[in-house]
């Protein structure tokens, strides 16, 4: 509880408690209602005294002590308090200290500051249960975060050797297209880290970076690879999150070329209809048995892993294989 809570708790519990029992003795005082007021806020200013008191013993006692024995320390507490607050009530009225009401009129006064202790203590811990939802939550999203970073972060070892080893060999065959394939695979890996330090890519970003990937791998590959890649105006426009749709072009291709007759076709497009993306990337050739062929499939199943941390029952993910061809449908709901 903070410092500026506590006294608002203080004035308007203190303020409930001078209104009831004014409240409660206008019937017998109806002459000297004023004149009690007075009396009664001064006994309520040493109730008040007396909830201070308390205030510090459950500051020092609530770290060190389990329900139970705070328990104890409340009642015995509130006990002790509750005595000397009525002594100092009688003192107030004009009162004798000690006489046959006094056992009936301290347990009244230790009731009061029972409530309040019930107050406080729940008050403190309902601010502990919020602090400790906060504290989990902030640590579920950061393990979620954690995580996704290490699903973006994966790089096909494989495509980046293969890359490479293909400049390598056309440094001295046809430089032209080593220098075009050092741009590309530059641009590749340029939004590979854009995606680790913004937040506002998009459709027509993952398109580019789709692109590069497929004119590396036209370089590769030469006549054996014919890929195509649209979006319209809308989805192009649309916020996405960085190498979304990448892992199906690269499963497209890489599956692909071990099952297609020559050469390969690709074919990426993406729409946009109202609140929903819609993306289909296609390859011919036909699905292998598992859906990884001879990979180990961490792609897909990382792509699967991302989209439900980012899309959670707002995403759809389908593949059929017929006709020659394996389509490969995604379908995600996105701010309007």
């Amino acid at each position: 509880m903070t410092r500026r809570g506590f006294w608002i708790a203080q004035g308007l519990w203190w303020g409930f408690y001078v209104v009831v029992f004014q409240l409660a003795l206008l019937p017998e005082l109806p002459d000297a209602w004023l004149a009690h007021l007075g009396l009664k806020i001064a006994k309520a200013s040493a109730g008040c005294t007396a909830s201070l008191a308390l205030y510090a013993i459950y500051v020092r006692a609530m770290p060190r002590l389990r329900l139970p024995g705070l328990a104890a320390v409340i009642v015995v507490a509130c006990i002790v308090l509750g005595m000397a607050w009525e002594l100092v009530s009688r003192m107030i009225y004009r009162l004798p200290v000690i006489d046959d009401q006094l056992a009936r009129s301290v347990p009244l006064s230790t009731f009061v500051l029972l409530a309040w202790s019930a107050m406080y203590t729940s008050l403190v811990y309902r601010d502990r249960a919020d602090a400790e939802a906060a504290r989990a939550l902030k640590a579920i999203a950061l393990a979620t975060e954690a995580q996704l970073a290490m699903l973006r972060y994966q790089v096909n070892p494989h495509f980046l050797f293969n890359a490479l080893n293909s400049i390598r060999a056309l440094i001295d065959e046809n430089p032209g297209r080593a220098r075009e394939m050092v741009t590309q695979l530059s641009e590749l890996f340029r939004y590979s880290l854009r995606t680790t330090q913004r937040s506002d890519l998009s459709v027509a970003d993952e398109m580019s970076a789709i692109r590069n990937y497929l004119d590396i791998q036209r370089i590769r590959f030469d006549d054996a690879l014919d890929a195509a890649v649209e979006a319209d105006a809308a989805a192009a426009g649309t916020a996405l999150p960085g190498f979304l749709i990448h892992p199906l072009v690269e499963n497209a291709v890489k599956y692909g070329l071990e099952t297609s007759d020559k050469p390969l076709r690709v074919r990426v497009r993406a729409r946009r209809d109202g609140d929903r993306l819609d993306v289909e990337v296609a390859n011919t050739g036909r699905w292998l048995d598992g859906g990884n062929g001879s990979g180990t499939g961490t792609g897909l199943r990382n792509l699967r892993e991302r989209l439900r941390h980012l899309y959670p029952d707002r995403h759809a993910l389908d593949i059929a294989s017929a006709g020659g061809w394996v389509r490969v449908h995604l379908v995600v709901e996105v701010a309007p």
